[in-house]
């Protein structure tokens, strides 16, 4: 009996009624994406009906907490055989992500999957390869603290500019909060830096112009973080400003990307 089965199984294959079916993600084949850009998603198949294709990741995690995962849909139902779509890549929540293609059968059932990771770079970090800190203040919305280590960003943070979004050239200083853009470095670090200005602790700071520190927040305060709420420093939760603290020398390279970036 067992003989019989496998000589019909052969017979069915070699006359293409059984086949195997397969899915593979192909482009783009790049190590990172960038926001803006548009790229041709294509794909090689093989007994394949359709293709539904999304990003998705955990978004950037306010200190050691998650902030919950994404999907972002991009195509569904595209006939596979047509091999490709185009993407035009929005912002996304993380500095990486997942790009996934699910391939279904003429009846709608899943029958193949592929995807792929890929490192996520804002436009406003085009062509920025310095290796140091950025932080994107460009907008009110989705401020973030980057990392770039070897041309690759590795790390984001919730970040804060000042609450009033005041920008200055950076050689004037006024009484009220504000803000400014261009490259400093790091000129100091204290654990625990007293503000005579403020009258407050601000654990784990980093100066990097006159009274401009980057440093942690108060845990009541975390729920501002990625939008403009500072005196005009920039804020971080306790855990990411004492892990970014830790991985920062003295002299480190920060950009401040202000308004009209790009």
């Amino acid at each position: 009996m067992r003989t019989f089965v496998v000589a019909v199984m052969m017979l069915l294959a070699a006359s293409g009624t059984l086949r195997a079916r397969g899915l593979t993600l192909t482009d783009p084949a790049r190590p990172a994406l960038l926001e803006g850009n548009s790229y041709d998603i294509a794909w090689r198949e093989d007994g394949v009906g359709s293709v539904t294709i999304t990003a998705s990741g955990a978004r950037t995690p306010l200190g050691g907490e998650s902030r919950g995962e994404f999907e972002i849909p991009i195509a569904s139902d595209v006939p596979a055989s047509i091999g490709g779509v185009s993407w035009t890549v929005p912002w996304i929540d993380s500095v990486t992500f997942m790009l996934n293609l699910k391939g279904y059968d003429a009846s709608g059932s899943p029958i193949a999957q592929d995807h792929r990771e890929y490192g996520f770079r804002p436009a406003v970090l085009a062509g920025k390869m310095a290796d140091g800190i950025y932080l994107d203040l460009h907008e009110q919305t989705h401020q973030r603290l980057y990392i770039e280590l070897g041309g690759h960003i590795v790390k984001a943070y919730l970040s804060t500019s000042s609450r009033n979004y005041y920008w200055l050239p950076p050689d004037v200083h006024i009484g009220i909060p504000h803000d400014h853009a261009g490259v400093f470095h790091v000129l100091g670090k204290e654990p625990m830096h007293w503000s005579s200005l403020f009258q407050v602790e601000m654990p784990w700071a980093l100066r990097y112009l006159k009274g401009h520190f980057i440093h942690t927040t108060s845990p009541d305060q975390y729920f501002a973080l990625g939008t403009p709420a500072s005196s005009g420093c920039n804020r971080l939760t306790y855990e990411d400003a004492e892990e970014l603290y830790e991985s920062t020398p003295i002299g480190t390279r920060v950009e401040i990307i202000g308004p009209n970036a790009y």
